[in-house]
């Protein structure tokens, strides 16, 4: 049985119901000076750890029960496995939903460092001695100082892994106050470093109320955002798809809003592409689903999934595009969103024209993801990935192509049964 390579927002069963080790690496060695710890979080239906004594990390080496139990250091005779975790699933506690796998570098904001400076973190999953599920991460231009890697969950008394890839900025308190864990700010409490001369000015950090708009630009990067304090959830929001004529079409008519491009890629009148903006939803209940056009599975706002289609633009005459509206008050109900868009009639030649998606939360900088990496033939593409981890929204980039919504749940394993179908 050989491995299976996880993306950002991908899962997979873990085989067996026994112990379980999470060996975790880095290549190459960290930089004179960085020290990098791993740290578990054993969380219930909330999102949250249990108790502090659920924080299992180089301080409390082991959960309760020694369930959970943290190795400093690891001899797998793999290279690159430095740091690692035993789990003994049949004897975690039913009350224990999830187990969170992350790692941070001790001090990395007071030091400058950053996950950038290392070329690629690793995370593997072992089950009787076999590799079944391994997360390769990227952090090129990761400048935050805490990454959650991935989750050991339940799902149907079974156990599964997803990766995650999450990155926070702050290090290990910020991150452990996500999952409920309030612990000293040593970094705060740190000397600074000596002055130097003043470099460029940093960009705010993507989560900063002050930006006007974040772009996630590579595949697999994500921007968290907090609620504003003493706020109950996000409000409502808005998840925006909208397209631009591309410079070298030309056409007679001017382009006509969402889909005007597209309806000129052939360089003659508008063939009325239809493209739909949709998204599969993932609630805390267990309950899944799909909201789309396609089927007339709108949605609702007030009710479970707390997901309601704005409405279908079958011929790009609106000029604001489609519009998934997202309850963010209600946002402890929802465990993951999966944003995508799909050609429904027309030639699927993405790369003829320039999509762009927008989130829009209140009191938040917009989000915007650019769909520039197209895969013509390709009728599907996944565009974002929403997920509510402790509480805390967080939008990842996926821009992945597939021939249709079949191949794109098995790909996230949401595990709905499709049909074919049809708006008229």
């Amino acid at each position: 049985m050989s491995a299976v390579a996880l993306v950002p927002g991908a899962n997979t069963a873990i085989p067996g119901d026994g112990t379980i080790g999470v060996a975790i690496g880095w290549a190459p060695a960290a930089p004179a000076g960085m020290e990098i710890d791993a740290s578990a979080f054993m969380i219930g239906a909330d999102g949250t750890v249990l108790s502090d004594e659920h924080f299992v990390f180089y301080g409390a080496a082991q959960g309760p029960g020694g369930t959970v139990r943290f190795l400093p250091t690891l001899s797998t005779g793999v290279p690159g496995d430095i740091q690692g975790f035993e789990i003994d699933l049949p004897a975690v506690p039913p009350t224990v939903q999830s187990i969170d796998i992350c790692l941070t570098i001790h001090e990395g904001q007071t030091r400058g460092q950053k996950f950038s400076s290392l070329s690629g973190v690793v995370a593997r999953v072992m089950a009787a001695g076999t590799e079944v599920a391994r997360f390769d991460l990227s952090t090129g231009g990761m400048s935050e100082t805490a990454i959650t890697l991935m989750k050991v969950y339940r799902r149907n008394d079974a156990w599964k892994v997803r990766a995650v890839g999450q990155g926070f900025a702050g290090g290990l308190a910020p991150l452990a106050r996500q999952y409920g864990v309030d612990i000293a700010e040593d970094e705060a409490a740190s000397a600074p470093p000596q002055p130097a001369p003043p470099p460029p000015a940093p960009e705010p950090a993507p989560s900063s109320v002050n930006l006007s708009k974040v772009t996630l630009e590579k595949r697999g990067q994500s921007v968290s955002l907090d609620k504003k304090a003493g706020a109950a959830g996000y409000g409502e929001i808005i998840f925006n798809l909208n397209w631009n004529e591309q410079p070298q079409q030309q056409s007679a008519q001017p382009s006509r809003g969402l889909f005007g491009g597209l309806g000129n890629l052939g360089g003659g009148r508008n063939r009325g592409i239809d493209l739909d903006l949709g998204c599969l939803w993932d609630l805390r209940d267990g309950d899944k689903g799909a909201v789309q056009a396609l089927g007339e599975s709108w949605g609702r706002y007030d009710g479970p999934p707390f997901i309601r289609h704005a409405g279908d633009d079958r011929t790009g005459a609106l000029a604001q595009g489609e519009t998934i509206r997202i309850n963010g008050d209600r946002i402890t109900a929802i465990s993951r969103i999966l944003v995508y868009a799909f050609i429904y009639e027309g030639a699927p030649n993405w790369a003829a024209a320039d999509g762009i998606a927008t989130v829009r939360v209140p009191g938040q900088p917009d989000i915007e993801v650019r769909l520039d990496n197209p895969r013509s033939g390709f009728g599907m593409c996944a565009i974002a990935l929403i997920e509510n981890i402790g509480g805390t929204l967080r939008v990842t980039k996926e821009e992945r192509y597939f021939r249709g919504h079949r191949d794109m749940d098995e790909a996230y394993g949401w595990g709905l049964r499709w049909t074919a179908g049809s708006k008229d």
